[in-house]
């Protein structure tokens, strides 16, 4: 078959790598200058880093798979974090059991309670159970108002702006179920994958392969539209160019697919209508000077401009980058003025909290700055988010659709991007079997 892939993503790619290797022919249009997607990397000092901060856990399998069977698993390291937590105007170390113990921000039963939500979440069998319950009340039950109030509550509106309280609790089990099972050798430690020289060693050899099996793939190219024809093969238009394939597999977002495909029914219209997205403000600092000991520190105040600050160098330690490398990142819903700031306006936002978090920090430390902003980062999973999936086959022959929005019951993450790529090009495979 002759395939067309809509979004040069990790999804995208696996799915054309597969297809490809499998004697098909593949064209991918990606509307950016390089493919990779949400792991595409900026060059720091001549070394390579994610424009948005990434890692991979230990019970990643497909990606960990794909990593292995390419042929770049010498690239991919098995590293221990230590994580923080700023809560009160006041930073903690967050990392082990005896941490949570000693986090004084909460009553000694409350302490408890806070860690045994994970416990709690691995007990769950059936998530669909959770599917009409909201995130808050879930917390509450489980483990009282004050773990919500002081913890769980501000990362929640911090993640879904103003959708705080429509947050289905399948959102918050899933995040917990996953953190626990990323843990190896006790309960006390986790391990994080990262790859020298970014991820995007990862989509630049998939993109290799494809290529190297007859596969093309064409950057800066936007597709306007998606037409069937009468013998239901498809002609994709790009730019006032069109071309024909035999299937088509869109990987953007729903809103963005529901633009440029034609033909598809009301009802799967209506679900694609109803996903919503939130945007991400991530502005990744090279600094002169180490602010913190931990890689990730949890921002776990509502005033805060950003939600996360995750101090890269301290995971990956062999000075690599030569500064300092700290993410700072922000959702937000794409109407928050926020958003729409400018770059500088953004930057001094972030250094007056930051400021505030570690007040021996000035703009003079300051090495390098980069503001990256995406549109589309991370699906409104709301109560009842089942109801709203649509399905990888759309109601227009040989026309699949794979993105982020449909990887409920799990979260944002390259490892389910590349099992739905997997899983995709599949389908794809087999309903040419099937003629």
């Amino acid at each position: 078959m002759k395939i067309g892939i809509v979004g040069g993503g990790m999804t995208g790619l696996t799915a054309g790598y597969r297809l490809s290797r499998q004697g098909h022919t593949v064209k991918i249009f990606e509307k950016e200058s390089s493919v990779g997607g949400l792991v595409s990397a900026t060059a720091v000092n001549n070394v390579r880093i994610e424009d948005f901060y990434h890692h991979i856990f230990t019970v990643d399998a497909n990606v960990v798979d794909l990593i292995r069977e390419v042929g770049l698993e010498d690239h991919l390291q098995w590293l221990e974090p230590s994580n923080g937590i700023y809560c009160n105007n006041k930073l903690y170390p967050f990392t082990s059991p005896m941490d949570l113990l000693k986090f004084r921000e909460l009553s000694f039963f409350n302490r408890i309670a806070l860690g045994l939500l994970v416990y709690k979440a691995k007990l769950v069998r059936n998530f669909m159970k959770l599917e009409q319950v909201n995130a808050r009340d879930w917390i509450i039950r489980k483990a009282g108002r004050e773990v919500y109030e002081k913890v769980w509550g501000p990362l929640i509106a911090s993640k879904f702006d103003t959708d705080e309280e429509k947050i289905g609790s399948v959102w918050f089990w899933n995040k917990m179920k996953l953190r626990g099972s990323s843990r190896t050798r006790g309960v006390s430690k986790e391990m994080l994958g990262y790859m020298r020289g970014s991820f995007a060693v990862l989509s630049e050899k998939l993109a290799g392969i494809i290529r190297s099996h007859s596969g093309e793939i064409r950057c800066n190219a936007e597709v306007t539209g998606i037409k069937s024809r009468q013998d239901k093969r498809l002609a994709v238009s790009t730019a006032g160019e069109e071309e024909v394939f035999d299937a088509v597999l869109v990987t953007t977002p729903p809103s963005l697919f529901k633009r440029m495909a034609d033909g598809l029914t009301p009802e799967y219209s209506g679900k694609l209508e109803k996903i919503r997205y939130k945007a991400d403000i991530c502005v990744l600092l090279e600094l002169k000077k180490r602010l913190s000991p931990y890689y990730w520190i949890t921002v776990s105040e509502r005033e805060a401009p950003f939600v996360l600050m995750l101090e890269h160098t301290n995971l990956i330690t062999d000075g690599r980058y030569k500064n300092t490398i700290v993410y700072l990142s922000r959702y937000c819903d794409p109407a928050n003025p926020v958003y729409s700031m400018k770059d500088d306006e953004i930057t001094a936002l972030f250094f007056s909290y930051l400021k505030k978090m570690f007040p021996d920090f000035n703009e003079d430390q300051v090495a390098g700055i980069h503001v990256k902003r995406a549109l589309y980062a991370q699906p409104v999973i709301e109560t009842g988010y089942s109801e709203i999936i649509p399905g990888h086959r759309t109601p227009v022959d040989n026309l699949f659709l794979a993105c982020m929005a449909q990887i409920y019951p799990e979260d944002r993450g390259m490892n389910y991007a590349v099992r739905m790529g997997e899983k995709v090009a599949t389908m794809i495979m087999n309903q040419e079997d099937a003629k």
